[in-house]
């Protein structure tokens, strides 16, 4: 989905909020470990389940944060235009110039000076827009996601294309950027621009990019498109925000239309199809009397999509439960009528809701992401994240098994939180560095990174 700066407001940062795992390197995956491992790792890296402080930041401004629906790694932008990054790194997502994960957030140096103002993750590539309109991209181009105009042959051992250090991008007078899982879309001056895998369509210009690479059988690979180009049909308008899923994308405009392409698959798009759509097709629930106010949420999970309708009720269509069935068309979310939503995010099957004085989440937490507590880890329905009721939150981002809040500096429930910084601030991702360097191949086992070859030193219905 969309992450751009917080609202300018008469404030001047706040304060972040973490919940969720901390094991990055294995968050969203499954693998079998012994009980003794499992005992080790959770000593290590414990589901924070409650809302909790990162030392880091203690003294630091926090402007905005972002992740994305299918990133494992997060962000913040302070108040001095640095970014911070911290997460997986497989791929060199972070940005720092290494493989090396970082359990304890770190700036990214490559953007020094850039005064950064939002920020996105993909699965294993990343992007920002600074101030003056420029952005940057980093981590896997094997498809151009970075949108830097070129795909480079990988140097062995690495397999594919990856720029390790912020890049800048082939694009002008960025205001937004979202990442998809291999495809990145910026905003720029109220025109769409995409790069990447164009395969269902996300690109948006009429074509899914696919060709056949074989003479003599059938194999459909999908052409990397490393110039960012303008999303067609959109011409006319004037986009005021985007957002992106793992292979769909939303927008909306100034006059009140909301728009989708990509993957239609359970609905996700809107139409009341399941079909992939290569161009943007404009929703037809979002005309007339239910036209998107210019301030709307939107936001695009794994497979899910939202949108705020005709006096701020927010709208959701697609799959949005494990078991659920599909919607096909934007419905009004019951549980939010009411509340007034400023900040929505997704993660792959999670949601949060910044509304009011209150924080309200949902869906398939395995975790801790919701910020329940400990006697609560999932809820099928939209329900209120009790330790930051009462105060003011000013955004949310959701990522793989985390959810992040940037909450204001006077809330009310800021002295019942607990502090936490992890015992290993840096370590060698499990299967890349050591491997590249060493030509050894790769394992579950870490090491700090000093010691690994290669090693970088609702009504209101919510309760």
């Amino acid at each position: 989905m969309a992450a751009a700066a917080t609202e300018q407001k008469a404030w001047e940062g706040g304060v972040l909020l973490y919940c969720g795992g901390t094991d990055y390197a294995q968050l969203g995956r499954t693998g079998g470990k012994t009980k003794k491992e499992d005992l080790d790792k959770e000593s290590q890296y414990p589901n924070l389940l409650r809302p909790t402080r990162l030392k880091t930041f203690n003294d630091v401004k926090v402007m905005f944060i972002a992740a994305g629906p299918a990133a494992c790694h997060c962000f913040v932008g302070d108040s001095e235009g640095n970014l911070w990054s911290w997460g997986r790194n497989e791929k060199g997502q972070l940005g720092h110039g290494d493989f090396a994960q970082r359990n304890v957030p770190a700036k990214v140096a490559g953007l020094e000076g850039k005064f950064v103002i939002g920020a996105s993750g993909g699965r294993n590539h990343s992007a920002c827009v600074c101030q003056d309109g420029s952005s940057y991209a980093w981590g896997i181009n094997q498809h151009g996601q970075c949108g830097t105009g070129t795909v480079k042959p990988a140097k062995p051992p690495l397999k594919e294309d990856i720029v390790l250090t912020p890049t800048r991008c082939l694009i002008e007078n960025g205001t937004q950027v979202a990442c998809g899982i291999d495809f990145t879309v910026w905003l720029c001056d109220g025109k769409v621009m995409t790069a990447g895998n164009g395969q269902y369509g996300v690109i948006g210009d009429g074509v899914d990019h696919s060709y056949n690479a074989k003479d003599s059988s059938i194999q459909i690979l999908y052409e990397a498109v490393a110039t960012p180009r303008r999303v067609v049909g959109l011409d006319d308008v004037k986009v005021l925000k985007i957002a992106a899923g793992h292979n769909h994308c939303l927008c909306y405009d100034d006059q009140g239309s909301c728009y989708s392409w990509g993957n239609g698959g359970y609905g996700r798009l809107g139409h009341k199809v399941q079909q992939d759509e290569d161009k943007p097709r404009r929703i037809e629930v979002f005309t007339r009397r239910n036209l998107v106010p210019k301030d709307a949420i939107l936001a695009a999970g794994g497979t899910g999509s939202f949108c705020t309708g005709v006096a701020g009720q927010v709208h959701c269509w697609g799959k949005l439960k494990v078991n659920g069935d599909n919607q096909m068309y934007p419905v009004p979310v019951n549980d939010l009528v009411g509340w007034n939503v400023r900040s929505f995010a997704c993660g792959p099957g999670t949601f949060a809701a910044a509304a009011d004085n209150s924080v309200i989440t949902w869906g398939a937490a395995t975790n801790g992401e919701l910020g329940f507590g400990p006697h609560k880890k999932s809820s099928a329905n939209p329900a209120k994240c009790e330790p930051l009721d009462g105060g003011y939150t000013h955004q949310v981002a959701c990522g793989i098994g985390f959810t992040v809040f940037l909450v204001d500096p006077a809330h009310p429930r800021l002295a019942e939180t607990t502090e936490w910084e992890s015992s290993i601030p840096v370590e060698e991702a499990p299967s890349l560095e050591a491997a590249a360097a060493a030509g050894a191949k790769g394992g579950n086992k870490r090491k700090p990174a000093g010691e690994a070859a290669g090693g970088a030193k609702a009504g209101k219905k919510a309760k």
